[in-house]
């Protein structure tokens, strides 16, 4: 059995499943409404530089985590975005239980049930 291969199955399939579309169609719809897709640019922009501080070895701040959290607060009131964070987050169930089906050999050969 070829590993990548099977990844690369499952990536397709992700691409192909109902919460990737419901998620493009939500993304799609930020993008054509001017202030939602700003708003999420910035958001986006913010996120990262988080994300790159943390993965530096840098502190983040509380201010730092205040001043994401504040944008997050004020996108989520747009109609658009909230709808694209609603699909994001049921996509990142489809992922969490394909990372627990992953994980599932490992568990079970610690188990002792290998």
């Amino acid at each position: 059995m070829d590993v990548f291969q099977t990844i690369h199955e499952l990536s397709t399939a992700i691409r192909m499943s109902e919460p990737f579309a419901e998620l493009r169609r939500a993304y799609e719809q930020v993008q054509r409404d001017p202030t939602a897709h700003q708003l999420f640019a910035k958001f986006r922009t913010l996120q990262k530089q988080l994300q790159q501080k943390q993965m530096s070895g840098f502190p983040v701040s509380d201010a730092d985590v205040e001043l994401l959290q504040q944008h997050l607060h004020v996108i989520e009131m747009n109609e658009n975005i909230a709808r694209l964070i609603q699909a994001e987050e049921r996509l990142n169930e489809l992922f969490a239980q394909a990372m627990a089906a992953m994980i599932q050999p490992i568990e079970q050969l610690y188990d002792g049930h290998s």
